[in-house]
């Protein structure tokens, strides 16, 4: 691999560098061409051979999936045969980022061609947020495993060049929170609020978020505004802190959000004129059946409205309305869950069968996640205008939609 011979049962290590990965295969004889080209991945890699024993394989570094398996290849007078071989390329200690169009999601079907034309693999081993203009990405340690203590890095992905953050520190982790708000600043909350510029060189602590909440903080939800941040730990009364970024007032909202079960965390979200903060309540970590959203007004600290009953958890589209997750009983790898859309107000507008949705910055199209066993990576998207949908697979699963509209898959 890339000239450096391979030793069997050795892990393959590669540093990204945007450059192609080379494959080169010798075999013990002179093999049929035709018959070993029929298992070669032609639609993902180049194929040169360089005699009749010597075939070399050239993939973009951003290529998901570069293993295939080879039967009954014959040599070319006959006299041998490899029953069965494969070739498995893995690199554990890095991602491939697709940044798909719409266009190129909607080709997948006929081309078969499922790497985005930006595509970059880069080195992480925890957690890993692309910005949203899809430029750079952080890689933190993340609450839940692995939680390896990897370092907080920015990385640029065209040029693949990693800059470690002076600040945080290492010890501030793990971390509940690392993305960016709208006006381009960087937030981070790990045992303290951080927030900088967006390329994470300035960075101040705001508040202890550790003092707000009790605990070590397992949800961060920004403000649409970008002006506070909702920050939740485990503790039996639920309560939130509202952190102001402008000047670190920190305001507790008494909820109570508190999880549904063990080792479980809430999720909050905002509505659009950051007046009500929505969120996962669960009286006694009895799991999904028990669980509501609480809706809270901030100003008077009250609860205006729940949403009882089978919550998994509950996201916020464009529009401004909730989307809630919710258990309907199906069973199985296969089983769905119900998503409904809904107000503010906790009125129902629409409802969706799958296992997890996202709209676009336009609000002209919902992603669905489709349910599966492990490893199923099925999508459908849905034309809101249109009400038609079309379905695909990706090799990585989607984690979010960019400003432009392109949608990140890691």
């Amino acid at each position: 691999m890339n000239g450096v011979p391979y030793q069997q049962g050795a892990e393959l290590t590669l540093t990204p560098t945007g450059g192609p990965v080379v494959i080169e295969m010798v075999f013990p004889f002179a093999v049929d061409r035709v018959a070993l080209e029929r298992f070669l991945p032609k639609a993902t890699a180049t194929i040169a051979w360089i005699d009749d024993r010597t075939v070399r394989l050239t993939y973009p570094e951003g290529e998901s999936n570069m293993s295939f398996k080879a039967v009954q290849v014959p040599s070319v007078d006959g006299s041998a045969t490899i029953d069965l071989f494969t070739v498995h390329i893995a690199f554990p200690a890095t991602r491939v980022i697709d940044l798909f169009t719409v266009s190129e999601l909607y080709a997948i079907k006929t081309t078969g061609v499922r790497t985005a034309a930006a595509s970059y693999r880069v080195s992480v081993a925890d957690g890993l947020t692309v910005s949203p203009d899809g430029r750079r990405a952080i890689t933190f340690d993340a609450i839940g495993p692995p939680s390896d203590g990897a370092a907080l890095a920015m990385i640029e992905l065209a040029t693949r060049k990693i800059t470690p953050l002076a600040q945080p520190p290492q010890s501030d982790g793990p971390f509940a929170f690392a993305d960016w708000l709208p006006d381009g600043r960087l937030l981070i909350v790990g045992r303290n609020v951080w927030i900088g510029d967006g390329e994470g060189t300035s960075m101040r602590k705001v508040a202890d978020a550790v003092a707000a909440v009790g605990n070590l903080p397992w949800t961060a939800a920004p403000s649409p505004n970008g002006e506070r941040v909702a920050v939740w730990a485990y503790k039996t009364d639920g309560h939130v802190a509202i952190v102001d970024l402008r000047d670190g007032t920190v305001t507790k909202v008494t909820g109570p959000f508190r999880r549904s079960g063990a080792d479980g965390r809430v999720s909050l979200v905002w509505s659009r004129d950051g007046a009500l903060l929505a969120g996962t309540d669960n009286d006694a970590e009895t799991g999904p059946a028990a669980t509501r959203v609480r809706i809270v007004d901030l100003a008077s600290d009250r609860t205006v409205r729940t949403i009882e009953g089978g919550v998994i958890q509950v996201s916020v589209f464009p529009t401004g309305e909730l989307m809630v997750m919710r258990d309907v009983g199906e069973q199985g790898a296969g089983g769905r869950l119900l998503g409904q859309l809904v107000g503010f107000d906790g009125a129902e507008h629409r409802r969706y069968m799958g296992c997890g949705w996202t709209m676009s910055p336009d609000m002209r199209f919902i992603l669905q996640r489709e349910c599966g066993g492990a490893g199923f990576l099925g999508h459908t998207l849905i034309d809101v205008s249109t009400d038609t949908s079309y379905g695909f697979g990706t090799p990585s699963g989607f984690q979010r939609w960019l400003a432009d509209g392109r949608l990140a898959f890691y």
